[in-house]
Parts: C-alpha cells; structure tokens; sequence
C-alpha cells in the first residue's frame, strides 16, 4: 500500500531563511501592483476588440497611458536599480512616444509594442538569473519572461497591415499581457504562504 504524500520541507540556516522571508515579504507586498496592471491592460484589450478604425490614433494614446502606468508601477514595486528598473524607464518612454506622436507611430505600432514585450520578458528573464535557486518564484519569473519574449516577437513579425490588423493586435497584446499579470499577482500575493510550507527552521 503507498504511503500518503507529505509536503516536501526544507531545512536551511537562519541568514538564507531571513533572505528568503524577506524576499517572499516583497513579493506578497507587491502583488496588487501586478493585479492593477492585469486590470489595465484588460480594459484596453476590450476596448481594441470594438475601437474604430477611424480613431486608432486615440486608441494608440490609450495604448501609451497604460504603458506609462505600467512602468511607474515597475519602478513603485522595485525601484530605479537593476535590471527591471530599466524595463520600467524603457515602458515609459515607449508610452510616453504613442501619448505624444500617435499619428507618426501608427505605422510602427507594431513595432514599438513588440519591442514592450520584449523589454518585458528581456526584464523577467533578467531577474530569474539573478534570483537564487532556492528562491520558489524563480520558475514563475522564468516562464514569464519565456511567454512575454514569444509575444514581442509575434507582433514584431505580425503579418497584417492596415488598422485593422493594428486594431488586432493591440488586443491581443493587451489580453496576453493582463492574462500574465493576473497570474504573477496570485502567485505573489501567496509568496509567503509557499515559503512556510517548504522551510523548516533549525532551531
């Protein structure tokens, strides 16, 4: 007969435990960050799905309001330094570049957003490596980086021309984008929770 399964534990000293918990605490303190930027970028993909043609260039302002909000919060959640904080410094420029010139990025729109998501999954990709191997959200950070550098690269190479197509792809850009950052907030909101059930401390 097999025996039940337990939950794996982990024993580690008292300075890794306390990096770890305050690691985790970060986390779990930063999830809603993730939520609100989920909740952004939903409105505007249902907003693509049903916008105009005839006023793209409004949606392309949308477009670089929440690329502005998105990278203000990156550098809310982690400050200036390092590598995400150059992803948040490069969001806001692209945003601030579709608030200010929406008519002359039309044609590069595809460009610009392919090269968001990209800068996105370069900054996940970038804090997996340098996240410890011990740490339980690394693979989250890896597979992030994995699915947002696949969609830099659809829209970079997206076949279609015309607004329409633009129209398109902004939506599909914007649902991926919420979708990913709805999953990054539940696996951080429960970072601390994770760490108490895989650590025992030795003393």
């Amino acid at each position: 007969m097999d025996q039940p399964e337990t939950p794996h534990a982990e024993v580690v000293e008292d300075d890794r435990l306390e990096a770890r918990e305050a690691l985790s605490s970060r986390l779990a303190n930063i999830w809603w960050t993730f939520f609100l930027r989920g909740l952004l970028a939903a409105g505007v993909g249902i907003a693509a799905l049903f916008w105009p043609t005839g006023s793209i260039a409004l949606l392309l302002q949308l477009v670089g309001l929440l690329l502005v909000l998105d990278g203000g919060l990156t550098l809310f959640g982690f400050g200036r330094r390092g590598a995400v904080g150059g992803v948040g410094i490069g969001t806001i420029v692209i945003g601030l570049v579709l608030l200010i010139w929406p008519e002359g990025t039309a044609r590069f729109a595809f460009v610009l957003l392919g090269a968001f998501a990209l800068i996105t999954g370069i900054g996940s990709l970038l804090t997996w490596r340098q996240l410890p191997e011990w740490d339980p959200e690394r693979v989250t950070a890896r597979n992030a980086g994995v699915v947002a550098l696949l969609i830099g690269l659809f829209l970079i190479f997206w076949p279609g021309t015309g607004l329409v197509a633009l129209g398109w792809a902004i939506a599909f850009a914007a649902i991926s984008l919420s979708a990913m950052m709805f999953w990054l907030a539940s696996r951080f909101k429960g970072a601390n929770e994770r760490l108490k059930t895989k650590v025992i401390n030795p003393r």
